[in-house]
C-alpha cells in the first residue's frame, strides 16, 4: 500500500528546519556539498530532538499524564519454557558441574538461569559445552560420580522483551483452552518477595513484572527490559501483551544506520505518525530549533505553535480510537462528551438485544 501523498517526509522536516535556522533549503549533503558539517549537525540535532519531544510529549495543561499515541502501540507474545531436565548430573566440583546425556545451550542465552540439584539452587554464570557449566557458588556437597544419576532442573526466571519495548499497555494474558486468563501485574520487589517465600514453586503463571535488564555501564545498545513471571512456569505458555513502541532515530539510512553530518538525507523516509500529524512533527522540530538559535529574538513563538498543534493532534488521536460500538463509557475516561440520548439504546449481539 502506497504512503499517503499528504505524509510529511524527513526531507520536508529538514527543509523547514534549515529555512528557519537561516540555512536555506539545500539538502545536498553528500560529498560535503551544501551546508557545513556544523550546520548539518545542528539540523540533525533539531530533527531528532523534535521527534523525541513529539513521541513522548509532556502532559497537556490540566492533565496529569502524557498522552500515549495509538500509532505507537505494538503487541508481542512471550513464550515461556518448561523446566529443562534432560540427562543427569555426572559430577560436581566446587562451582563446576558436569552433565551426562545433557544438551545444555552454550553461550549467553542460559546465563542467569537457575539450576536445582537436590536442595541446592544456584545461578548459572557460564556454559562452556553441552555437558559443562559453572554456577555462582559451590554446592553444599560435591557429587563424586554418576552412580546415583542425580536429577536436576534448570529454570528460566526472566524472558527478554522486544528491543523497542517502551512500556506495558494494559494486561498480560494467555489462552488456557477455554479463554484468556490475565496475570496480576506487580513490580520487581514484590516478585522477589514472592520468590523468597518459595523459590522453587512451579505452576501456571499468576504474576508478572517488567524489569530492567542488567547491562554493562558502557553499553551502546541502551536499556532493555525483561519479563519476570511467578510461579516458575511448569510448561509452555504464550503470554500476550500490548506495549508502547520506542521508535528508532528517523534520520537513518537504508541499512538502519544513523545519518551523520556527512551522509545524504534519506529523502523517502516517513516518520511514524507523519500521515496525520506531520504539521505537529514539524512544529516540534522548529520549537527545538528556536531553543538553539532564536530564543532571544522570538522567545516561545515556535513553542506556542507546537503546543497548539500538539493539542489538536492528541484530540484527533483520541477521537480516532473511541470504541463506537461497545456501549456507554460511563467513567468518561476517554475525556469525551457523551450524547445522553444514546444511553438507552440497546446493544445487539448475534441478533439478541441487550438493554
Amino acid at each position: 500500500m502506497a504512503e499517503s501523498t499528504l505524509s510529511v517526509s524527513v526531507l520536508d522536516i529538514i527543509k523547514n528546519v534549515q529555512r528557519y535556522m537561516g540555512f536555506g533549503r539545500d539538502t545536498a549533503w553528500a560529498g560535503g556539498s551544501g551546508l557545513s558539517a556544523n550546520a548539518r549537525g545542528d539540523v540533525i540535532e533539531c530533527v531528532n530532538r523534535g521527534l523525541r519531544q513529539f513521541y513522548a510529549p509532556a502532559p497537556l495543561p490540566n492533565e496529569s499524564s502524557s498522552h500515549e499515541w495509538s500509532f505507537l502501540k505494538g503487541n508481542t507474545t512471550v513464550v515461556t519454557e518448561a523446566p529443562y531436565t534432560t540427562g543427569y548430573i555426572d559430577t560436581t566440583s566446587g562451582t563446576a558441574i558436569t552433565g551426562n546425556g545433557t544438551s545444555w545451550t552454550t553461550g549467553a542465552s542460559w546465563v542467569g538461569r537457575v539450576i536445582k540439584i537436590k536442595s541446592d539452587l544456584r545461578e548459572i554464570t557460564a556454559i562452556a559445552s553441552s555437558t559443562g557449566l559453572t554456577v555462582d557458588r559451590a554446592l553444599s556437597a560435591d557429587i563424586p560420580n554418576d552412580a546415583n544419576q542425580t536429577a536436576y532442573e534448570i529454570y528460566a526466571l526472566v524472558y527478554d522483551l522486544p528491543d523497542d519495548f517502551g512500556g506495558l499497555r494494559g494486561s498480560i494474558s494467555f489462552y488456557d483452552g477455554d479463554g484468556y486468563l490475565p496475570l496480576k501485574i506487580t513490580n520487581e520487589s514484590n516478585m522477589r518477595m514472592l520468590r523468597s517465600q518459595n523459590d522453587i514453586r512451579k505452576g501456571v503463571p499468576e504474576y508478572a513484572a517488567v524489569i530492567n535488564k542488567t547491562v554493562a555501564s558502557n553499553t551502546t545498545s541502551g536499556q532493555r527490559q525483561q519479563l519476570m513471571v511467578w510461579p516458575i512456569p511448569d510448561d509452555v505458555y504464550s503470554l500476550r501483551m500490548n506495549y508502547t513502541v520506542l521508535t528508532d532515530t528517523v534520520l537513518s539510512d537504508s541499512s538502519g544506520n544513523e545519518v551523520t553530518d556527512d551522509d545524504p538525507v534519506p529523502a523517502a523516509a516517513i516518520p511514524v505518525g507523519g500521515a496525520l500529524h506531520g504539521e505537529t512533527i514539524i512544529a516540534s522540530c522548529l520549537a527545538i530549533a528556536e531553543q538553539l538559535v532564536d530564543e532571544f529574538n522570538n522567545p516561545g513563538k515556535m513553542q506556542a505553535r507546537y503546543l497548539e498543534r500538539l493539542t489538536a493532534s492528541i484530540n484527533l488521536d483520541r477521537r480516532s480510537n473511541l470504541p463506537d460500538y461497545f456501549g456507554y463509557n460511563g467513567d468518561n475516561s476517554d475525556r469525551q462528551s457523551f450524547d445522553h440520548s444514546r444511553r438507552n439504546r440497546p446493544v445487539s449481539f448475534n441478533n439478541v438485544e441487550y438493554p
